[in-house]
């Protein structure tokens, strides 16, 4: 399997998707700043989805699978035992707990915060800090600001993480190729009928349950 190794984050300014000037937090290696972090399940999917991989410029080869802790392994027993018993509620409860601990080894920093606000109430507090702010209706938006800039300690944590962070990695990946063969499906990918998607989850059209 390859992943990419988790490197230093740098602020600078870069181009966005949409063209526009942005100053954010960007992955740098060694050879350059990283757009996307792929493990070789992405690189699968793209490859099946017609992309090609031209080279990998940097990567690890992990010989054997990450030995889940003893808590995640009971969580699954515990999902499996429900549905078996028909628990509908204790299945979902474990798979929201299983989730949990695999999106916090993954989750990124937040820096922003997000709020309803009238236009008047926006235009009163419009600053640099502002990033962005979609109007929801004739009278609301939300608006997402950027935090303040603030000292951080550098006195060592006293515990780490014990779960490494590549493994929700490939738990996220595998989730995306389980919902990529639902949308293979129902040829989603060259339809405009899939309005939303998640991890496991998408909003599609009615006319796909007929």
């Amino acid at each position: 399997m390859f992943f990419q190794p988790i490197p230093a984050k740098d602020k600078i300014t870069f181009t966005n998707k949409e063209g526009n000037k942005e100053t954010g937090t960007k992955i740098r290696f060694r050879n350059g700043f990283c757009s996307e972090v792929l493990t070789s399940v992405d690189i699968q999917e793209i490859v099946k989805a017609g992309g090609r991989s031209i080279k990998i410029l940097d990567g690890i080869v992990h010989e054997e699978n990450f030995k889940t802790p003893p808590y995640r392994d009971y969580i699954l027993i515990l999902r499996n035992k429900y549905k078996r018993e028909g628990n509908i509620v204790g299945s979902n409860c474990m798979k929201l707990l299983g989730n949990s601990l695999y999106g916090k080894s993954i989750q990124k920093d937040i820096t922003t915060s997000r709020h309803l606000w009238s236009e008047a109430t926006l235009k009163a507090n419009f600053d640099s800090h502002v990033k962005s702010f979609p109007k929801v209706n004739e009278t609301q938006y939300i608006v997402e600001i950027n935090e303040e800039e603030k000292e951080f300690d550098c006195t060592p944590p006293k515990s780490t993480r014990l779960t490494p962070s590549h493994l929700g990695s490939f738990v996220l990946s595998h989730s995306k190729k389980i919902m990529n063969k639902f949308i293979h499906v129902i040829d989603g990918f060259y339809k405009p009928e899939i309005y939303d998607t998640d991890t496991d989850s998408l909003y599609i059209s009615s006319s796909n349950w007929d």
